[in-house]
């Protein structure tokens, strides 16, 4: 890539480096997904992960970087998936999706390179970042729905868009952000609010994820509100990432 033949992004994407944690069936107790964790960020030469994706979309080049990282992830995963029907969830900055560098249909070339289906990876939307859901983004998320690509909304009930971003991006799975998650046997508007996010989700087709859950307090009452998922330091198949 014209965009990455700067020796720097090339040094800081060959030192990056991913772990995986488990996303858990809540009911089976067995591994459903993973999420693909950045690491070794500091090495790379950022203080932040968030401030490496600044960078990139600061510079121009987001999506030639994300892509790059994006095969990075797929390349690894795909050496403990060995053919499983597991998926890989991985986290999508917003901003690719009006990035004026986003070109479509690279990302099935690395699936077919290192064995994947389209149903095994699944683009995390955060709402970490304000952006507009113009009409270009929004073709930008339909172009990956309409590709085969599974799509999650991330950090729900947290972020600036709302239900704007679950209106447009129709995703197959929610995660709720682990501010409700934590303490929620003890917070009485915590259990309401999850519990109309799951009834919601499970309205719209989509199945729902805890994220951060760290106690058996917090996964019994995920599993007695209705959540599909839990991902976190608790969970019944495994406790750590790889």
């Amino acid at each position: 890539m014209i965009e990455l033949a700067e020796k720097r992004w090339k040094s800081c994407i060959e030192k990056i480096e991913y772990a995986f944690q488990p996303i858990v069936n809540i009911h089976t107790g067995n591994a459903f997904a993973f999420e693909a964790l950045l690491r070794n960020y500091r090495e790379a030469g950022f203080e932040s992960i968030d401030e490496l994706f600044d960078q990139a979309w600061q510079e121009d080049v987001l999506h030639h970087v994300d892509l790059e990282l994006r095969k990075k992830a797929l390349e690894k995963f795909a050496e403990y998936k060995q053919g499983r029907r597991i998926k890989l969830f991985y986290n999508l900055d917003n901003r690719l999706l009006c990035s004026s560098d986003y070109e479509p249909g690279q990302t099935i070339y690395a699936l077919e390179k290192f064995g994947y289906c389209l149903e095994d990876l699944c683009f995390e939307i955060s709402e970490k970042h304000d952006i507009s859901l113009t009409s270009s983004s929004i073709k930008t998320l339909s172009n990956y729905r309409s590709q085969g690509f599974k799509i999650a909304v991330d950090d729900c009930g947290t972020g600036f868009s709302g239900f704007q971003t679950l209106y447009y991006a129709e995703p197959d799975y929610i995660k709720i952000d682990r501010f409700f998650i934590q303490n929620m046997e003890n917070d009485p508007k915590k259990r309401l609010l999850v519990a109309t996010i799951v009834n919601m989700a499970h309205f719209m087709g989509s199945l729902v994820m805890a994220e951060g859950v760290e106690t058996v307090d917090e996964l019994t009452s995920c599993r007695n509100i209705g959540c599909d998922m839990v991902q976190g330091f608790f969970c019944p198949e495994a406790n750590s990432e790889y």
